[in-house]
């Protein structure tokens, strides 16, 4: 991908994110503490991609 792309996967894993933690949220005040796991590892996931994408953005 060129810089451009990455910098869309960049914002498009990151509104995944906010998304997420908002699920994540809403399970942990019903009561839901298996929910909210399950989302807290996709957000896990999803972070790890952020920052190897972040890297690959910086060449670093």
């Amino acid at each position: 991908m060129n810089d451009g792309h990455l910098e869309d996967h960049v914002t498009g894993v990151e509104l995944q994110i906010v998304e997420l933690v908002e699920r994540r949220e809403r399970a942990t005040v019903q009561g839901e503490p298996a929910e909210a796991a399950r989302y807290q590892t996709e957000i896990d996931a999803l972070q790890a991609e952020l920052a190897r994408t972040a890297e690959e953005i910086t060449g670093s």
